[in-house]
């Protein structure tokens, strides 16, 4: 039988804060949390002490706390004067319980979204969880309403309001304004608020999207929250233009991510609505000119000029943001309920750091995620360096080994929303052979890979995509003990020196890497040495010249040498100059074969 509110805590994998609420029948408590924790409760038979009741009953940290007094004997107001040493027992099991007492009221606050603890306070509690090192691979549905538009770029929601002289270095969006005219109408009524509803989802399948991700090897997966539109992809309590009530009519985080959950992967979702105001301010401005000339676009339009029309009850203004004024406050609300009613594994952030009204949104989602479970297991990631977060490269890799894991986020089509070429086909960033370079790359540098599949608007994936994807995830399944649960050797590679940052990444057009080019993963007890192998190294004599003895970089002698997915005897020798290894006269893969370098036992 358990016999204190700690037992209770231990059993049913909660901290002790949780029992006490549920014991104190408390609000802000999981239901799958307190019904676990009751049972447990009912279970033991566990009456609470006066003590285990109390730890939610104090609120402020400025009263004091004493335990509720008990027998002369044995207790600490009835110990004998003389009995020093168990004086100073007691006044530091008193200080130990003020302690925790302090601890777990902290925390309950930051699980209730108040302020007490700030970001940078919960930040400081968090370390980079064992589930993303080992992950490396994840696949990511960065689409919306802007998936509609066959023509336009990625900023289709900004570039549809310009005319194309003014868009000066964002030439992506050229063909935005007269596309949207001729396939929706003027600006001036037909805006961005009806792509928002022409998007449908019809053919969307979230649980046969996640286990099409899992086959091609994904670890991790992710969806897009909101883009720079203001079109949140969620329900929210507090902002009208969402898919639950525009376009799709469907909740397609909930879907989402109810799918990778039933498939036991954890789930990521990205959030880019930040700069909206800015970004969609060209939504207010006019033709400058032609037959309407000076006629304001919808950005303008209010709330009652709704009325008879398919959006009456909404309010432009809201969407278009500028012009709006609780727009800060409803983003710190839409962001909060995100993280309280969907909670994510990894918050992603199109933003070098965490957008201020954000700030309560990942202290709850840390503080969740630490009273659910020992650590804090869910992760935040922006595009600069910030404590308790992971660096994210937006379509570029590290310059070299990072002390801490970072992330690329990348797409294998040319945009991030497809638009594809005439005949329907994808424009291609990456193609099979460019993403194993790319992936094994990053995972040589203690990074991760989060790949977007550019779909249709419908939900449907391009068949060029599917076709580089089954190669990568045939080269993943053959090749995955050298990336899954590795570790960066001490050196990352030989050859192919890439340049590190942000948009700075090899793709198609790159040239291929030839077997001149190697990289570096290792096991977790550094007993495995994996070197990958690039280009076609088919029966040629290679030298491992970072394998050199006089290095000793691969301490011990080694014992063995194979190629992974292949049965063929592989001669080798370990020289003076590196290790030797005449490759095989077949080897499994192309682009990239992996020897597996194991030490002597």
């Amino acid at each position: 039988m358990a016999q204190t509110i700690h037992d209770i805590a231990r059993i049913a994998g909660v901290c002790i804060g949780t029992v006490s609420r549920v014991l104190n029948n408390k609000d802000r408590v999981h239901q799958e949390t307190r019904q676990r924790s009751q049972r447990i409760i009912d279970k033991t038979g566990y009456r609470p002490s006066a003590m285990a009741r109390a730890l939610v009953t104090r609120r402020s940290y400025g009263t004091s706390f004493s335990p509720p007094s008990g027998p002369a004997t044995g207790s600490c107001n009835g110990l004998h004067p003389n009995s020093n040493f168990l004086v100073r027992k007691c006044f530091l099991v008193n200080h130990m319980f003020m302690a925790a007492v302090v601890i777990v009221l902290l925390a309950a606050t930051v699980s209730r979204g108040e302020n007490t603890l700030n970001w940078d306070q919960v930040a400081a509690k968090w370390e980079c969880p064992e589930w993303f090192k080992d992950a490396k691979f994840g696949l990511w549905l960065h689409w919306g309403p802007q998936t509609v538009p066959a023509a336009g770029g990625g900023w289709y929601a900004r570039h549809m309001y310009m005319e194309p002289k003014d868009l000066q270095r964002e030439k992506w969006g050229l063909a935005a304004w007269n596309y949207h005219r001729a396939t929706f109408g003027h600006q001036s009524v037909a805006g961005y608020k009806e792509v928002c509803n022409a998007w449908k989802a019809e053919k969307f399948d979230a649980d046969a999207t996640i286990t099409q991700f899992k086959k091609w090897g994904a670890r991790y997966v992710a969806t897009m929250g909101n883009h720079h539109d203001n079109f949140d992809l969620f329900a929210s309590s507090v902002h009208g233009w969402n898919a639950t009530k525009v376009g799709p009519q469907r909740d397609m985080v909930g879907d989402f991510a109810a799918a990778a959950r039933r498939q036991n992967l954890k789930w990521a979702v990205s959030v880019h609505v930040a700069r909206t105001r800015k970004w969609l301010a060209p939504a207010f401005g006019s033709d400058s000119e032609g037959p309407k000339k000076g006629i304001p676009y919808d950005g303008n339009l209010t709330k009652k000029d709704g009325k008879g029309t398919w959006w009456e009850g909404l309010d432009p203004q809201q969407l278009y943001a500028l012009n709006y004024a609780p727009f800060e406050t409803e983003l710190a609300q839409r962001h909060l309920e995100l993280t309280s009613n969907y909670k994510p594994d990894m918050l992603y952030f199109d933003d070098r750091q965490i957008p201020a009204p954000m700030s309560n949104a990942c202290a709850k989602l840390y503080a969740d995620s630490l009273e659910n479970n020992s650590s804090i297991q869910a992760i935040v990631t922006v595009k600069g360096p910030q404590k308790g977060t992971v660096l994210d490269y937006e379509k570029g890799v590290a310059e070299g080994i990072r002390n801490e894991y970072w992330q690329t986020d990348t797409t294998i089509a040319d945009d991030w929303f497809l638009k594809p070429n005439p005949d329907g086909s994808s424009k291609m960033l990456h193609n099979a052979r460019s993403l194993k370079e790319l992936l094994v790359d990053i995972v040589s540098k203690r990074g991760v890979l989060l790949l977007n599949i550019a779909i249709r608007g419908d939900g449907t994936i391009p068949q060029d995509q599917i076709a580089e994807m089954d190669v990568l995830g045939t080269w993943l399944e053959g090749n995955g003990e050298a990336i899954y649960d590795s570790r960066p050797w001490i050196i990352y590679g030989e050859g192919g020196e890439t340049t590190g940052g942000h948009f700075n990444e090899r793709g198609i057009a790159s040239q291929p890497w030839d077997h001149n080019v190697r990289r570096f993963t290792c096991n977790k007890a550094n007993t495995i040495l994996y070197v990958h192998v690039f280009g076609d190294p088919t029966g040629k004599d290679i030298i491992v010249a970072s394998l050199a003895k006089e290095k000793n970089l691969f301490s011990g002698m080694v014992h063995k040498v194979s190629v992974l997915g292949s049965t063929a005897t592989v001669d080798w020798a370990l020289q003076s100059d590196g290790l030797h290894v005449k490759m095989p006269g077949k080897l499994p893969c192309k682009d990239c074969n992996v020897l597996k370098v194991e030490k002597e036992r």
